[in-house]
């Protein structure tokens, strides 16, 4: 794992939000990465809140024109591959996957501090995803473009959510971005498997070594505190049989983020003061491999998903699902219906 950190100047704006949380009302997210089981590369991760988040299954075309932020140091862009995305709030994705195989997640990261402002063109965190998704096709590719931006800290539902990024591609090459006290921190490499809320990924990769399988001596905790759901993804991820197909990689993924989903009811008995472990909402897998975008509601027993093969990414047609549909299952790429054109971007620049 390369690990690397960015000094540069980032400022505050207002704009939306995504996969959220705050300090007094946080939502908790999982993250595991699967990419050397042989059949495809595939990630899954869930989506925990504390409210409804209003969430819909969005299919975006290239050439969609975006706007960063509101100020007049916005970076402004047009989309360069076409997404599949879940969204929070109306307010843009915050999980999904592009047509080049690229995925890109936000998850809650209480204690994030944003560096000072400088005169890059600003990006709302909440749009940070989508920015990825628009316009690369690699993490490496992303890496080096998000340098020529500010990622800037945003609102909302009235509220600031602090926010980190986890992206990986096809060939399983993977990073988390946080800002740490004022700095950006990449962890980049193909062992960058796992991630949840706080603590920071260098302090939870240090607590991961007090526990069995990874050099320590300590049982796997059974709690929803983020910390200990980063140890138990990582331990069932190490311990995956390989797949014998495509649909077993996938399935057996998800078995692993139903380890590490927090039931509805349930509350944190580590004794930690975490804020992040609200109940999850969705769970969703991609799988980079043939470019098909899972969708787990935790309100229905089935799974739907859209595959990329069933859409042409150059029709001006914005498709959008409501998937709070409990008779959704299957593959349900024909059931999006039309929800607006490039010539009328969606969603609405912050």
């Amino acid at each position: 794992m390369k690990k690397q950190i960015i000094s540069t100047t980032v400022g505050f704006v207002t704009a939306d939000a995504a996969c959220l949380g705050f300090v007094d009302a946080a939502n908790s997210c999982s993250l595991i990465l699967w990419n050397d089981n042989g059949q495809a590369v595939v990630a899954v991760r869930t989506w925990d809140l504390y409210r409804e988040d209003e969430a819909r299954l969005v299919y975006l075309p290239r050439g969609i024109a975006r706007r960063g932020v509101t100020e007049a140091n916005a970076a402004q862009w047009k989309s360069k591959f076409a997404s599949a995305v879940l969204t929070a709030f109306d307010a843009g994705a915050s999980d999904g996957m592009n047509e080049a195989g690229l995925s890109a997640h936000l998850l809650y990261l209480h204690g994030t501090e944003h560096e000072t402002p400088n005169t890059r063109p600003a990006v709302s965190n909440v749009q940070w995803a989508q920015y990825v998704l628009d316009n690369y096709a690699t993490v490496a590719n992303a890496l080096d473009g998000l340098n020529t931006v500010q990622i800037v800290s945003s609102k909302a539902a009235g509220r600031e959510w602090p926010l980190h990024l986890a992206i990986e591609d096809a060939t399983g090459d993977s990073a988390v971005l946080e800002y740490v006290g004022g700095k950006l921190v990449v962890h980049h490499g193909k062992d960058v498997t796992v991630m949840t809320n706080e603590p920071t990924m260098d302090e939870q990769l240090a607590n991961l070594k007090r526990y069995k399988l990874f050099g320590g001596d300590l049982s796997m905790p059974g709690d929803v505190d983020p910390a200990s759901r980063f140890v138990r993804a990582s331990s069932y991820l190490k311990t995956l049989p390989k797949p014998a197909n495509t649909y077993e990689a996938v399935s057996y993924l998800a078995g692993v983020a139903r380890n590490v989903a927090v039931p509805f009811g349930a509350h944190d008995t580590s004794g930690s003061d975490s804020v992040d472990t609200w109940p999850t909402r969705w769970g969703t897998i991609v799988d980079l491999t043939h470019k098909v975008f899972y969708v787990i509601p935790a309100k229905s027993p089935a799974v739907f998903w859209v595959d990329f093969a069933a859409f042409n990414p150059k029709s001006s047609k914005i498709l959008a699902l409501d998937p709070y549909n409990v008779r959704l299952s299957g593959n349900v790429s024909k059931q999006l219906k039309s929800f607006g054109s490039v010539q009328k971007a969606w969603p609405p620049a912050p």
